[in-house]
């Protein structure tokens, strides 16, 4: 993993990119990737068309989704028009090249994964934990003919445990799932590791190669917390807070194999 300018990259294999942006590009803060609170228009436009030209991609290329934090997927296929945003769907699959896959988010989990053939996209709140969401996304790339010991998954930026104070049936639901998840706060609340609960739902299902992405260099012991930085957008720390993107393409010519 790599830190460029205002992107956190990321290779996941041969002619595979995937990069993290944050809350401030090219020196200004504020680089709100997604239509909510507080959207300029303009503003929106010129961010998505500079990380687009970072990522060599181009922004009305992008398969977004309308997340509704299920665990619904779509399959970006020759029938999708470049470009078309999904909706009502948690989780993008695809085995076409040189479609981007884009995940939203401020504190949630956005998974990019990848394997021989196919890259995927997805999010995960605590209820995308509890809905799934790892089952449904590994049942989608085994359906694109992929083996779960082939696929390497990153968990990007999202909130940590240290922040992230919830109810006790949140405890309780994402606790069913791994109890090493239940973790406590800062301030002694009761809190979840959502990073976590992915890890271990993904291990079950066969997906070992799981990382997490970091602030700086490679992966590092403690994964970094969007609440805790304010390079990253929180919406726990602020509601109305912008959001940022992670990104996946296969390009054109990519062979199979994942590193």
């Amino acid at each position: 993993m790599t830190t460029t300018g205002d992107l956190l990259r990321v290779t996941l294999g041969p002619g595979i990119d995937a990069a993290f942006t944050g809350a401030v590009l090219d020196g200004v803060h504020d680089a709100n990737l997604a239509h909510h609170r507080p959207h300029v228009p303009e503003r929106l436009t010129a961010a998505r068309d500079r990380v687009a030209a970072l990522t060599r991609t181009e922004a009305d290329a992008w398969h977004l989704m309308r997340q509704v934090h299920g665990a619904e997927v779509a399959v970006v296929d020759g029938r999708v028009p470049r470009g078309a945003e999904l909706r009502d769907v948690d989780i993008l699959v695809t085995t076409l090249p040189d479609r981007p896959l884009v995940v939203l988010a401020a504190d949630c989990v956005p998974l990019l994964a990848a394997g021989r053939r196919s890259v995927a996209a997805a999010h995960a709140g605590w209820r995308g934990v509890v809905a799934d969401v790892p089952g449904a996304l590994v049942t989608a790339l085994v359906g694109l003919g992929e083996s779960p010991d082939d696929v390497r998954v990153v968990l990007g930026p999202a909130i940590g445990p240290c922040c992230y104070e919830v109810g006790p049936e949140v405890v309780a639901a994402v606790g069913a799932i791994d109890p090493a998840a239940v973790a406590t706060t800062r301030t002694g609340g009761a809190s979840v590791d959502l990073r976590a609960a992915l890890r271990a739902r993904l291990a079950a299902l066969g997906v070992t190669d799981v990382v997490d992405a970091g602030a700086s260099g490679a992966a590092p012991r403690t994964p970094l917390c969007t609440a805790c930085d304010p390079g990253w957008f929180s919406h726990r720390r602020d509601p109305a807070a912008g959001r940022q993107a992670s990104i996946i393409v296969r390009r054109s010519g990519a062979t199979g194999g994942s590193a």
